[in-house]
């Protein structure tokens, strides 16, 4: 805030919530009540990169702690692959379940240390095996 012949300014910036905190704020207001499931569709979607992480970040610690079910819809098959114990996989029309993933990476997750590593690139081929069969054999295998 700042005072100008003493009037006050506010700043935008200072008073408006970012979209983690509206976000946050409303899976708060959601588990105030102790769902048995939580419905989730695409929260992370409108976010920028680095923030995503963060709220990956934020749902995986929340997982740790209620233990509910949370049933997370996304088109984001790195953030199904880190966040899920399952993904199901649909098709593009008629919508039907195409395939079904198990994902058995140990808990707790974190993204910076599993992206990478070689048992979640497997599941990531996996799935975008079934999404799209015509990239999976045509990327090329880096060498060095």
């Amino acid at each position: 805030m700042t005072t100008q012949d003493n009037e006050t300014y506010s700043h935008p910036a200072q008073t408006a919530e970012t979209g983690a905190d509206e976000l946050a704020n409303a899976i708060a207001r959601a588990l105030i009540v102790s769902p048995k499931i939580l419905l989730m569709d695409e929260p992370f979607g409108a976010l920028d990169a680095q923030t995503r992480n963060d709220m990956q970040s934020f749902l995986l610690d929340l997982w740790q702690t209620m233990q509910s079910t949370v049933f997370f819809i996304t088109h984001d098959v790195e953030e199904a692959i880190l966040l899920a114990d399952r993904v199901i996989v649909m098709s593009a029309r008629p919508g039907r379940i195409a395939a079904e993933f198990p994902i058995t990476l140990p808990r707790p997750r974190t993204w910076d240390h599993l992206v990478l590593s070689e048992e979640f690139l497997a599941l990531k081929r996996e799935v975008l095996g079934v999404l799209r069969p015509d990239l999976t054999h045509t990327v090329p295998t880096a060498h060095r």
